[in-house]
């Protein structure tokens, strides 16, 4: 597929954020009307992976909390609206119990779902919060209490 120069080579890096809860809903949000997606987003130049973790959280869920992050996988795909490939690194992040959360400036909705509902959807966001739910808890592992 020939998107542009280097189509093989260029991706634009999106940092996503699994944070399940002991019932292991996972924390999602919705941005301009699009399907339920984990909370992240990209990478900017020169910038430090635990930065943009931070930044993007806010960004998205008002999340200030400190918390402590492990990668745990990627995916690429492209996105044929955009004409450009795109890769996701997915973390998981571990916050205190009480941390508080909320609807920051680039999320419409920010809530916990149970990722199984979005296992059959047709928007590959939601089957990819499905799939990494699961091997988030393979490893038996769940961000919040």
């Amino acid at each position: 597929m020939q998107i542009g120069k280097y189509p093989e080579a260029m991706y634009r890096v999106s940092l996503k954020a699994i944070i399940q809860n002991s019932d292991s809903h996972v924390l999602v949000v919705k941005e301009k009307g699009s399907a339920w997606s984990l909370p992240g987003g990209g990478l900017d130049h020169g910038e430090s992976i635990d930065a943009a973790l931070r930044r993007e959280l806010y960004e998205e869920t008002l999340i200030t909390d400190s918390f402590t992050s492990q990668l745990i996988g990627a995916d690429s795909f492209y996105v044929e609206n955009k004409k450009r490939w795109q890769l996701w690194l997915v973390y998981r992040i571990a916050l205190p119990r009480n941390f508080t959360y909320g609807v920051g400036a680039d999320a419409d909705v920010v809530t916990f779902i149970d990722p199984e509902a979005l296992n059959a959807s047709p928007h590959r966001s939601e089957r990819l919060v499905c799939k990494w739910s699961k091997k988030n808890r393979l490893h038996g592992f769940t961000s919040v209490p």
